[in-house]
């Protein structure tokens, strides 16, 4: 979409919304930059929140997730044909994924953390087609000390590991740091109505340098969370806000939070 610019004599304006991340994006920078370095600023975020699906998309074959997920469940062996049946095919010993990008090892990480600091209410695998609670104890990160990153090993072969519940934090927090870099400190960065980052001075009651995350349903019929202690999705018109320095932190937090909602209901 074609952006819009506002030349002011304290502070220009420049706003752009488009689509990354399955949701759309919508960007205020504001600053004393010209319209082509406002510019050229929105091309830098369209290219990281690129590089962040690339990252972590589960529902993109080609991104790092997808090919470490595949390369980290082993392939059923072939089992010898006995009077006219076969066994079913046992699967080749579990091995390790290629070496992870620093990026994806550590995100991986945060998630495993989150999950044990929350007493298993943040689950990367809930939406496996055969989830069962606890099955994220199947997944292992082995660090590997030379390289600052690691591999990924996945003992059971139904496991999906998805990124959606933390990966908008992720990529505030990357765009936390890029913007400067580009000379802006003003902006209000919105992901989906759902994780919105504040940066400096803007038109919004976000403190500044705070991320406001949402989660849950919005109608009644909106069921996509599921609570990982049961397996079954949180019924229910509900919504859980919270304001927090970090937008990971943030992204867990709601997502905990809005689960913790439905049980005490």
């Amino acid at each position: 979409m074609p952006h819009l610019f506002r030349s002011a004599p304290s502070q220009n304006r420049y706003y752009a919304w488009f689509s990354a991340l399955h949701t759309r994006i919508d960007l205020l920078l504001l600053g004393s930059l010209s319209e082509s370095e406002f510019e050229t600023a929105e091309t830098a975020v369209r290219s990281e929140l690129l590089a962040v699906e690339h990252l972590g998309n589960r529902f993109d074959p080609g991104s790092e997730l997808s090919r470490a997920v595949r390369s980290s469940i082993p392939a059923p062996s072939l089992s010898p044909v006995f009077g006219g049946s076969s066994a079913a095919p046992p699967f080749a010993e579990h091995s390790p994924s290629p070496l992870l990008s620093p990026a994806l090892f550590n995100l991986l990480s945060r998630c495993l953390q989150a999950h044990r600091e929350t007493g298993g209410l943040f689950d990367i695998t809930v939406n496996s087609p055969d989830f069962v609670p606890g099955l994220i104890n199947s997944v292992e990160l082995i660090p590997d000390n030379d390289s600052g990153s690691g591999y990924l090993r996945l003992h059971n072969a139904s496991i999906i590991l998805d990124l959606s519940g933390i990966l908008k934090g992720y990529a505030l927090e990357r765009l936390r740091l890029l913007l400067p870099e580009f000379g802006v400190t003003d902006a209000l960065i919105n992901l989906g109505n759902s994780s919105i980052l504040s940066l400096g001075q803007n038109p919004s009651d976000i403190p500044p340098g705070h991320c406001l995350t949402t989660s849950g349903n919005a109608t009644a019929d909106r069921r996509h969370i599921r609570n990982p202690l049961t397996g079954h999705f949180v019924n229910g018109q509900r919504q859980v806000s919270v304001t927090t320095a970090d937008a990971v932190e943030g992204e867990i937090q709601a997502t905990t939070r809005f689960i913790l909602s439905a049980i005490e209901a």
